[in-house]
């Protein structure tokens, strides 16, 4: 499929099959993610893989991956999802002591299996870093024309760098997967004041999740549990007009770009080029990927909402 049947097929009702590929543990928006792509009208949930990080709550990348896989199964039992699998990821970055070589794991055994038996295309949700998905990439290139890659990385392309959480969690990774030429959405996080788009338009305070309704356990979890049990640490107490310590819940943007793509703005451009210095490239002559330009975060978390109430 050429990026515009892509993108052709992205805003169809035609129900999506996905892999969730997700640093699950890393924050709150992940688990809020997964609900949403389960109980999402237009995306079948086929399996989840666990990326690594390290971040405060783990202190290293195999950590990381472990306690994600850990945290994908609460998540998909509390969810009524325990017949998902859940696949461990990369233990380790791409080094360039090996030359860049791919890291062998099951996750990216998953991504290669499940697209070269798949009789239609298949969206990788890629929520954490992408050592998973390029290490597929690697591992198997013709799946290049199975699958298209929707990644929360780098900031806006205006932005002043580039220098954004998943996409430095493991750098070489992201720089073959932007050079790969697999069909990619770029959903950037960092975003300028006044901008329409970048996913940390995304946020929340405690009040936000009082807009799930229902009465069952997965939406009282969703509700209330749980964002009372992730307690966000060093972060500000107002954000424009909203008050009380801030929840990042970026993540929900790649399932909610598959099920209302009407709250997104699309546009086809030149891949960006990531530097070493950790700024962008720009070369006009580049393959062309999907960016995301502009979200609408009203209509991203009402949908969300609602499909934490289906489950």
């Amino acid at each position: 499929m050429t990026l515009y049947e892509i993108l052709d097929d992205i805003k169809s009702d035609r129900v999506k099959k996905c892999i969730v590929d997700s640093d699950m543990y890393n924050e709150m928006d992940d688990q809020y993610a997964l609900a949403h792509a389960l109980g999402a009208e237009k995306i079948e949930v086929l399996s989840v893989n666990a990326e690594p990080f390290y971040n405060g709550r783990c202190v290293d990348f195999e950590t990381g991956m472990v306690e994600s896989v850990k945290e994908s199964h609460r998540i998909l039992e509390i969810c009524g999802r325990s017949d998902i699998p859940v696949y461990e990821g990369s233990r380790v970055k791409f080094s360039k002591d090996n030359d860049y070589a791919p890291i062998d794991s099951p996750a990216a055994r998953n991504i290669v299996k499940t697209a070269i038996e798949s009789d239609e295309i298949i969206y990788i949700l890629a929520t954490g870093c992408c050592s998973n998905v390029t290490s597929a990439i690697l591992l198997e290139p013709a799946i290049k024309e199975k699958i298209c890659v929707l990644w929360l990385g780098g900031h806006e392309l205006d932005f002043k760098d580039c220098h954004e959480f998943n996409l430095s969690q493991d750098w070489a990774a992201g720089q073959i997967l932007i050079n790969s030429g697999v069909p990619l959405v770029l959903i950037p996080a960092g975003a300028n004041e006044g901008s329409k788009g970048g996913t940390c338009k995304l946020w929340a305070n405690i009040d936000t999740f009082k807009g799930i309704k229902g009465d069952g356990k997965v939406q009282k979890f969703f509700r209330e549990d749980f964002p009372n049990e992730f307690v966000p640490k060093d972060r500000p107490f107002r954000v424009g007009d909203w008050d009380g310590p801030v929840r990042v819940i970026y993540d929900i943007a790649a399932p909610g770009i598959l099920n209302v793509p009407s709250a997104f703005g699309f546009e086809i451009v030149p891949a960006p080029v990531f530097c070493d210095n950790k700024f962008y490239g720009f070369d006009s002559t580049r393959h062309k990927i999907i960016y995301i330009n502009e979200i609408k975060r009203d209509e991203v978390y009402a949908d969300m909402f609602k499909c934490v109430e289906r489950l």
